[in-house]
């Protein structure tokens, strides 16, 4: 067994090598710090370089360590395993590696076999199981809330009753404006291009069929979800996700208090029962914008518009539109809560999640609207 240390004369030493026939042995020892970047990438590229066909990395005297000390032994262990040879670590803890915390965990965890890069099997087997996990995540969010709001029906004085009418009050009477202003612009854009279109045919009257049908069967609803989804679901994502930076979500923990029963249930009970007025908020207002167009470029009376209107459509359609809006609010508040409580790291993260959960609450909105659109076409309704 021959030993040494690595460094030149007159140089600070971060480490002790030793070979043991074809394995070599890195003990680190001293601070593997910023300020000492250059010194640690020559010396572990000096030891880089010796014949070995295993090396192991061994805490030894490590004192300090941050992350681009961190970083720079990741880096050196890569670089040796794609010469071929093995590579282990031992003895690190994962104080050492806090701010790598996920490159030090899949180093750790590295077999002998694996050190040498990843295969094509290693790389889809590791994506088979990041997405079996993802999924059982999935679902055991879905339990979480199914749960929760199964325990707020059967115990509502265990509900933040405060919190919910709060909820309420944001996501649900102070939508009302932007939700209406949103619908009567769309009214009134059906309403035009409609006319456009049936006039060359003589045929404006059936323009009321079409704004009607459109917005208290469709565009209504969908469009009320979308602008929830954009201001309710974002700012749930965002709320939720500074408290778990805040360590507020903790404290509840720590005070014997359930966070879903606390922040999740009340935001999503919120949304579901603010949908369906908003919705009829929203077919109001739609349906005016369209009236606002036909009077002013079709000379259809207030009067026979709303005529034809109960003439062409009946309750049925309006309770079509109408019994979609509590599964969009589902959708919308379980996705921009989960979302939030899924930031674990920064300000950083608060952002991304927050897209995420627009993007997939208006995909869950589309997917949802298709389903019931498939149901009613195939019970005729």
């Amino acid at each position: 067994m021959a030993a040494g240390e690595a460094g030149l004369d007159g140089e600070t030493r971060f480490f002790r090598l030793e070979r043991r026939g074809d394995a070599v042995e890195v003990s680190l020892q001293g601070a593997w710090t910023l300020d000492h970047v250059s010194q640690l990438s020559e010396q572990l590229g000096a030891a880089g370089r010796e014949p070995a066909r295993h090396v192991t990395f061994r805490c030894g005297g490590l004192q300090e360590i941050d992350i681009a000390g961190a970083w720079v032994l990741h880096d050196a262990a890569r670089r040796i395993g794609r010469l071929g040879r093995t590579i282990e670590f031992v003895g690190f803890k994962a104080a050492h590696f806090k701010f790598l915390d996920e490159v030090v965990r899949t180093d750790e965890a590295a077999s002998p076999g694996d050190a040498a890069g990843p295969t094509r099997g290693r790389r889809w087997r590791e994506r088979a199981a990041a997405l079996g996990r993802a999924s059982t995540g999935a679902f055991a969010d879905l339990g979480r809330l199914a749960r929760g709001l199964l325990d707020g029906l059967t115990h509502p004085s265990g509900v933040a009753l405060r919190e919910w009418i709060r909820q309420l009050d944001a996501a649900g009477v102070r939508a009302v404006p932007l939700v209406a202003l949103m619908a009567f612009l769309i009214g009134v854009i059906m309403a035009f291009q409609g006319a456009t279109q049936l006039r060359q045919f003589g045929a404006e009257i059936f323009v009321v069929d079409l704004v009607a049908i459109a917005v208290l069967r469709e565009m209504g609803s969908v469009v009320t979800a979308v602008v929830v989804a954009g201001r309710s679901g974002s700012a749930f994502a965002a709320e939720l996700g500074e408290m778990k930076l805040s360590e507020e979500v903790s404290a509840l923990r720590v005070l014997g208090l359930d966070p879903m029963r606390v922040l999740v249930v009340p935001r999503i009970a919120a949304l579901v029962v603010a949908m369906p007025l908003l919705a009829m908020v929203a077919n109001v207002a739609g349906l005016a914008g369209g009236m606002a167009i036909a009077v002013a470029s079709l000379d259809i009376t207030p009067a026979a518009f709303l005529e034809r209107v109960q003439a062409t459509v009946g309750l049925k359609q309006l309770a079509l539109g109408l019994l979609k809006t509590p599964f969009f609010g589902l959708a919308i508040g379980a996705v921009g809560t989960f979302r939030g409580l899924e930031v674990s790291t920064s300000s950083e993260e608060v952002g991304r999640k927050t897209t995420a959960a627009v993007v997939q609450a208006i995909v869950l909105i589309v997917l949802i609207d298709a389903v019931f659109s498939v149901v009613y076409a195939a019970h005729g309704l």
